[in-house]
């Protein structure tokens, strides 16, 4: 099998020679260029070998010209629908073109977004969030007008081609943590432009990434997509084993992201194997780290995963 019928066959629950296997981590593009962005993160996947390249969005939203971050509602209606020319969506284009180029046809491109919410609090601030949730009509404009924009941004990234995006939410984080999200909150402020660009991304391969820890996967295990991503060695996450038996849908995960550099190579052979039996085999699983790795990983330990994974065949 080659590398895009590896890993369609593991997102439809087919057989597999061996379960498709990928790592991510940061290489600070937001200081970048597309063009160095897209060197950097083929270098990573060509050293890795990967079974398919998910790509890193690092470039992040700005609120409008003369505001810092929303301290009243009226700040929040002036974020209005933006243009595909504006700098992060125009440099991750012109990153995936590069890089869908050099790969070939054979190798799924898989790109990142960030859900609505989480992506307006890296420009607002984190510390904004209840005050966003304390003006819900004022924050539907807001929300409604980065939908819009990322529904175009969609829209372009199927002319490159890309296979698939990495949709990532905050939208399961639950108590205790200080991001946790209620159940009216993830009703209002989160599901309705979750499941608005995931239906435009119908054709492509949506993973769901579920982000953070705790999280209550039960919000999202029906969201229209083909693969659910988590961080299941997380404390208060649900195991492999856990989410496999609540849905049919492939499975991403199994790798520790927060330990990997720090675990010997047996210690990293025996994670896989145990993500491999949670999972109930190689079939309709993705075996990856839950989240980005660290960016001063060795290249030895994530070789090691890889390999690990293909002698489980």
């Amino acid at each position: 099998m080659n590398k895009k019928e590896r890993f369609l066959a593991a997102v439809r629950g087919e057989p597999v020679d061996y379960p498709p296997t990928v790592a991510w981590c940061n290489f600070v593009t937001d200081a970048l260029d597309g063009k160095e962005n897209a060197r950097r993160q083929l270098e990573f996947q060509r050293a890795g070998d990967w079974d398919l390249c998910k790509v890193m969005n690092d470039y992040r939203l700005a609120p409008p010209a003369g505001i810092e971050t929303v301290n009243t509602p009226q700040d929040m209606l002036r974020f209005a629908k933006q243009p595909l020319s504006d700098r992060i969506f125009a440099e991750q284009l012109k990153c995936l073109r590069i890089m869908r180029a050099q790969l070939g046809p054979d190798v799924p491109l898989i790109d990142t977004l960030f859900e609505p919410f989480f992506s307006l609090l890296f420009a607002v601030g984190f510390s904004r969030a209840s005050f966003i949730r304390s003006h819900p009509d004022e924050a539907a404009s807001m929300l409604t007008a980065l939908t819009d924009t990322f529904a175009d941004y969609i829209a372009e990234i199927r002319k490159v081609p890309v296979d698939g995006v990495l949709y990532a939410t905050n939208a399961c984080i639950i108590a205790p943590s200080s991001r946790g999200i209620g159940e009216a909150e993830f009703r209002t402020f989160h599901e309705p432009y979750d499941r608005r660009l995931l239906d435009a991304m119908a054709g492509m391969v949506r993973i769901v990434h579920a982000h953070g820890n705790p999280l209550d996967l039960g919000r999202i295990l029906d969201y229209p997509c083909e693969v659910f991503s988590w961080s299941d060695r997380l404390p208060g996450n649900p195991s492999i084993a856990t989410v496999r038996g609540l849905t049919g849908k492939c499975l991403m995960g199994g790798i520790d992201e927060s330990k990997l550099q720090e675990r010997s190579l047996p210690e990293i052979r025996a994670e896989v194997a145990d993500a491999l039996a949670q999972a109930g085999g190689p079939r309709n699983f993705i075996l990856s780290p839950g989240c980005n790795v660290a960016s001063g990983i060795a290249m030895r330990s994530l070789v090691c995963m890889r390999n690990a994974a293909r002698a489980a065949s």
